[in-house]
């Protein structure tokens, strides 16, 4: 060591605080207190400053590791000497000791942590200006890779948060940004840091960190979700700790600010981050009531796909998120009754203002969050609207973003999730028809597309949707009738379309899909608009069989039990029309025509449509049909027509058609079984008794006749281009 001036103190001090003996140095120090003291009671300032620069600067700039050990063993010694009088100091003392925590050698590391906590011990609440520097060097000292200076900032950092939980000077304002700051880096040290300090910072209940919690609630979760066990837990048990007190407390919390960030955590694919945050949304919507439905689409984003879990480790995320999506259900209803009580009866009829007026369009969070820095509290265009209503008028539903999100999940892969979403757009309708009514083009084209899914509960409630739309009345109205409606014709086009276009539709999902829309919507609409509809059908081959699956149903289905009733009766002028409607795009079915006229007593013009049978082309499809119709007259549905058979009004006409009907059957099981029913009937009465019924003067029934005519002439035409068509694609690819 080169003699140089280091003065207020002595060569041999000097060597002492830079031997690599600890013993010497600590001698040292203790002569170097002593001094201060004189100094100190003295009053002599310029002393104690030229000592601090000697020992912060002079022997700091040396690059041997026992200067710098003896130089931090001297400003401990300064801070004890000093004592409550450090005060005036505390820059020149921590400054350079936070500086040789950056040091390469591990001794100087550990020095400067011990030199620190003596001087914080000393002056406590003094250093609460510095603590934005004190806390940064103690976040570094926790990630140090040396187990001794860990240890030693473990002391340190203890002694740390007890100056800041007794200090009334220290704002928190200025520490939950430094904390925040720490959960985002990818160190599971710094996490644990961090995790540790809102633990220690929330022991302190007069510090009122829950007031800041929506800005650490973003990063605890982000810890939520790092791959170590044991910061896990911590952060687990943190935020159980915090909701506890939110549910003591409702009324303090901010939700609105912090419902976001739940909204994006609970999209996570981690078991543990998305059950806290679908937890955290549950006793939100729970205590926060109404001030929730702002959020309702980002809440129904995060919801409704939990439903799709299946598995035994994800049951308690389905539970929950059910829950969610049920108190927000509850949540309109209550919104839509409130308005209702609360409307003017003299503008009872008026339209309702749509509830996306005056309310920013709601963007619902995406799953991103960032992890290297804080994010922010999602959509920024939820929380001022949000806080607007909260002071101004009561929380308002975005029911476009809600929509939006509800046709965004009827796409989803799960069958529960659809069924939700469809029970959501056919709740709104429900309780909010008028502002509903508004969003229906956003809605129609999705629910439609349910009608093709694989399972009933989806198609059954996507009918159920679509019947609401087509009787739902617009602004203003008070009903609709299903007729005038504008989507109801719409809807049957679009189904007409899907069972077009798939076979197998039809097949296996046209008869289930009928029925139910009886059940919605009344089966003598139902059977009036898709008669209407097929009868302007191009493609003749799907109208006949369609139409052969809606006389089926007629017959047997136990919904269509009624409209059959009526169509016996054949007794007023509404069913005549019916019959009208139904004749007409029944014609592209004989077998079901003749099934149709005979359910309706026209037993006439039965044998009349049977005497053009023969110009039919009978194919094996054809007497398949009419198999099945000679079952069905032996079935229960045409028991009163084998009455008939007695005598009576119309008999005779029903004799001849039923005899026609056997002499078209090949001699089968039901041509056997028709020829014994008409044997087991009595002998025809005398011609002098009258056994005719009088035909509907309503009904031209030659006109009707020459419109089968028409039709059928129509799919002899369609067949023959079809197999011309047939037979040029086989010389086609014969030739290629």
């Amino acid at each position: 060591m080169t003699e140089r001036d280091y003065a207020p103190l002595s060569g041999a001090c000097v060597r002492g605080l830079c031997d690599k003996l600890y013993d010497k140095r600590k001698f040292a120090g203790v002569e170097v207190e002593k001094m201060v003291k004189d100094f100190s009671d003295a009053n002599n300032t310029n002393q104690i400053k030229r000592l601090l620069r000697v020992l912060g600067q002079d022997l700091m700039s040396s690059t041997n590791p026992n200067v710098k050990n003896g130089a931090l063993m001297g400003l401990s010694s300064v801070a004890v000497g000093l004592g409550k009088g450090c005060d005036l100091y505390i820059g020149e003392l921590i400054h350079p000791i936070i500086a040789c925590l950056g040091e390469s050698e591990a001794r100087v590391r550990y020095g400067a942590t011990e030199a620190l906590f003596n001087v914080l011990k000393v002056a406590r609440s003094a250093t609460v200006t510095y603590f934005p520097l004190v806390f940064d060097a103690l976040a570094r000292l926790a990630a140090d890779p040396e187990l001794q200076v860990r240890n030693g900032a473990e002391v340190l950092d203890r002694l740390v948060k007890d100056i800041v939980t007794e200090s009334a000077e220290l704002e928190l304002a200025a520490i939950v940004p430094l904390v925040r700051e720490r959960m985002y880096t990818r160190s599971a040290a710094s996490r644990q840091f961090a995790v540790a300090w809102v633990s220690a910072l929330d022991a302190a209940p007069a510090l009122g960190l829950r007031r800041h919690l929506p800005d650490l609630l973003d990063g605890l979760f982000t810890v939520l979700d790092d791959p170590n066990p044991e910061i896990r837990r911590m952060c687990d048990v943190q935020l159980n700790e915090f909701l506890r007190s939110i549910r003591k407390e409702p009324a303090e919390v901010d939700f609105q600010a912090m419902i976001n960030i739940l909204i994006t955590h609970a999209q996570s694919t981690e078991e543990l981050l998305q059950l806290t945050a679908v937890t955290w949304l549950k006793e939100f919507a729970a205590l926060s009531g109404a001030r929730v439905l702002p959020f309702a689409s980002g809440v129904l984003l995060a919801a409704l796909p939990c439903l799709a879990y299946t598995d035994e480790p994800r049951k308690k995320i389905r539970e929950t998120a059910a829950t969610v999506n049920l108190q927000l259900t509850k949540l309109v209803s209550e919104m839509s009754e409130s308005r209702a009580s609360s409307e003017d009866p003299h503008t009872k009829g008026a339209p309702e203002e749509s509830s996306t007026e005056g309310a920013p369009a709601e963007s619902p969070p995406t799953k991103e969050a960032p992890k290297e820095s804080p994010p922010s509290k999602g959509a920024p265009s939820q929380e001022p609207a949000a806080e607007a209503s909260a002071d101004e008028s009561p929380p308002r539903l975005n029911l476009e973003a809600v929509v939006g999100v509800l046709t965004q999940m009827l796409h989803h892969s799960s069958v529960h999730t659809k069924v939700a979403a469809l029970d959501w757009i056919l709740h709104l309708y429900n309780k909010l028809p008028s502002q509903m009514y508004q969003q229906t083009e956003l809605v129609f084209v999705s629910v439609v597309g349910c009608l093709t899914d694989a399972a009933d509960d989806v198609v059954r409630r996507a009918l159920a949707v679509l019947a609401e739309i087509c009787s739902c009345p617009s602004a203003g109205a008070d009903g609709v009738d299903l007729e005038s409606s504008p989507y109801y014709h719409k809807f049957l086009k679009a189904l007409l379309r899907l069972l077009a276009a798939d076979e197998s539709l039809l097949e296996d999902r046209g008869a289930f899909i009928i029925r139910q829309l009886c059940v919605l919507v009344g089966a003598e609409a139902v059977y009036r608009g898709v008669a209407r509809a097929v009868s302007g059908e191009r493609e003749l081959r799907f109208a006949a069989r369609l139409v052969d699956v809606l006389a089926t149903l007629l017959l047997t289905a136990a919904e269509l039990h009624h409209l059959r009733l009526r169509l016996r009766a054949f007794d007023d002028p509404a069913t005549v029309s019916l019959f009208r409607t139904l004749y007409a795009s029944w014609c592209h079915s004989p077998v079901a025509l003749l099934a149709l006229c005979l359910l309706t007593h026209n037993y006439r013009h039965c044998a009349a449509l049977i005497a053009t049978f023969g110009d039919l082309e009978i194919t094996v499809d054809f007497l398949t049909e009419i198999d099945k119709l000679v079952q069905l007259i032996e079935s229960p549905v045409f028991a009163y027509m084998r009455l008939e058979l007695l005598g009576g009004p119309g008999s005779a006409e029903l004799r001849a058609a039923l005899f026609g009907l056997l002499m078209l059957l090949p001699q089968s099981e039901a041509f056997h079984a028709l020829r014994r029913r008409l044997h087991c009937a009595p002998p025809p009465p005398r011609a002098d008794t009258p056994q005719h019924r009088e035909e509907h003067a309503d009904i031209d029934f030659p006109a009707l006749l020459e419109e089968f005519t028409r039709v059928q002439a129509a799919h002899r035409e369609y067949k023959t281009l079809e197999r011309r068509l047939s037979r040029a694609k086989l010389f086609d690819r014969a030739y290629s």
